[in-house]
């Protein structure tokens, strides 16, 4: 089994519909493990482009990298990403894998804030988790 950190932005007017068709996507897939909730960050390089909504997932598959790279591509481009996107500044969707297997494929989406807010909600979420169940009575 392989193990992703994967990550979501759309900026687009319909980000939020956007996001959630994404999120539904993934989860149709059966892949998700764990998910951040969606949240907005401002962009990076360009402040006249639009806010971004952020999100980052765990995912759990028996697909090889270049399967799941592939798939996600094409994710995508059926939410309207096309090689202009990047130019005009709105992003319909952005999915990118950046840890692979314990390893870091894409370092500064690592270390940016729009990933960092994401991951800390999913290793909190993981740290808080108990062992066993608690009774209350």
């Amino acid at each position: 089994m392989n193990s992703a950190l994967i990550s979501l932005a759309s900026n687009s007017p319909d980000k939020q519909g956007q996001m959630e068709k994404a999120f539904a996507e993934l989860q149709a897939m059966g892949i998700v493990a764990e998910a951040s909730s969606i949240y907005e960050t401002a962009p990076c390089g360009n402040p006249r482009h639009p806010n971004y909504l952020n999100a980052v997932v765990r995912i759990d598959t028996s697909a090889e990298y270049q399967a799941l790279h592939d798939t996600l591509k094409a994710m995508e481009r059926a939410h309207g990403r096309t090689p202009q996107s990047k130019l005009s500044g709105e992003i319909p969707l952005d999915i990118d894998i950046v840890v692979w297997n314990g390893e870091t494929l894409r370092p500064q989406d690592y270390g940016r804030e729009y990933f960092q807010i994401g991951l800390n909600e999913i290793e909190s979420a993981v740290k808080n988790q108990h062992p066993y169940p608690i009774v209350t009575h």
